[in-house]
């Protein structure tokens, strides 16, 4: 791991991002990967026929 100095408002605000990235990354796998409704299938009959 880096070694960095900071104080204490850094560490946690570093922190809290570090979360944040997270939980988008968690809702980016949820978005490509989670179940989706199937669309419906309909039978392809024209209107004019």
């Amino acid at each position: 791991m880096l070694e960095y100095t900071a104080d204490a408002t850094v560490k946690s605000a570093m922190a809290r991002a570090h979360a944040e990235r997270g939980q988008v990354l968690k809702q980016a796998w949820i978005w490509l990967f989670g179940k989706r409704a199937a669309p419906v299938l309909r039978p392809k009959v024209s209107r004019w026929a």
